[in-house]
C-alpha cells in the first residue's frame, strides 16, 4: 500500500513538471505592450524601459499594427547614422542552471530595412547590481509579416536576474540607416534544471521496478 501511494505521488509530481514545461509561465510584465512603456529609470522590474540614442531614433507604444490586443512596441530610426533604440525589462528570482528563453514576434513595413536588430539577455546579480555576463547578440531579420524570434540560454552562476533586451541600431553603416520595427507578444520562460527532471524520472522508474519485484514475491 505504501509503495502504491509513493508511486502515485511520484507520477503526480512528474505529470505536474511535464505540464509546467509544456506551459511554462511567461515571467514578463506587459508582454503585449498594452500598458505604456516608460523612460524613467530604475527599477526595471514589472515594466518595459524604452531607450533611444536621441534625435532620429524612437521607442514607444503604437496602435498601427499590433499582432494581438490594441498596441505593440514600435522602434524606429530615421535616416540617422550610429544610433539605436529599443526596450528592456528585468526578470528577477532566477536560479543558475535553469534554461530561460527570450522570445517574441516582430515585423517591419520598411523596404528596405536598413538597420540591425539585436536581441540579447544580460545576466545580472541584483545584490551587487552588476552585470555578470551577456549572451551574444542574436540578429533576427523581421519581414513584412510577423515572425517569431527565439533566444534560449542557461542562467550562469552568480546570476539571479535576466535583463531581456530588444534593440535596433545603425552602427554597421548603410546607404540610408533607416527603418521601423514593430514588436509584440514577448515572453521570457524558464524550465526546471535537467537534474531535477532526471531525479523525478528515476523515482518513477524505481516505482516500476519495485512493483515488478513485489509481484514476483
Amino acid at each position: 500500500m505504501q509503495l502504491m501511494k509513493y508511486c502515485a505521488f511520484a507520477a503526480l509530481i512528474g505529470a505536474l513538471v511535464g505540464t509546467n514545461q509544456a506551459r511554462a509561465a511567461n515571467l514578463l510584465a506587459n508582454p503585449g505592450f498594452e500598458d505604456p512603456v516608460t523612460s524613467d529609470g530604475p527599477p526595471f522590474v514589472g515594466s518595459w524601459e524604452a531607450f533611444n540614442g536621441g534625435a532620429g531614433s524612437s521607442s514607444a507604444n503604437s496602435t498601427v499594427t499590433p499582432r494581438s490586443g490594441a498596441q505593440d512596441l514600435n522602434v524606429a530610426i530615421t535616416n540617422t547614422d550610429n544610433t539605436f533604440a529599443g526596450a528592456f525589462q528585468d526578470v528577477p528570482g532566477l536560479t543558475p542552471g535553469t534554461v530561460g528563453t527570450f522570445s517574441g514576434w516582430h515585423m517591419s513595413p520598411s523596404n528596405p530595412l536598413d538597420l540591425t536588430v539585436e536581441v540579447r539577455i544580460e545576466w545580472r546579480n541584483s545584490v551587487s547590481n552588476t552585470e555578470i555576463s551577456r549572451t551574444p547578440n542574436s540578429n533576427p531579420v523581421p519581414t513584412s509579416a510577423y515572425t517569431q524570434f527565439f533566444l534560449p540560454a542557461t542562467v550562469p552562476a552568480g546570476v539571479d536576474t535576466a535583463r531581456v533586451v530588444y534593440a535596433i541600431q545603425t552602427f554597421s553603416g548603410g546607404p540610408t540607416n533607416n527603418g521601423s520595427v514593430f514588436v509584440d507578444d514577448v515572453s521570457f520562460d524558464v524550465v526546471p534544471e535537467p537534474a531535477t527532471i532526471g531525479l523525478l524520472g528515476l523515482g518513477t522508474i524505481g516505482c516500476v521496478t519495485l512493483g515488478r519485484r513485489n509481484r514476483r514475491g
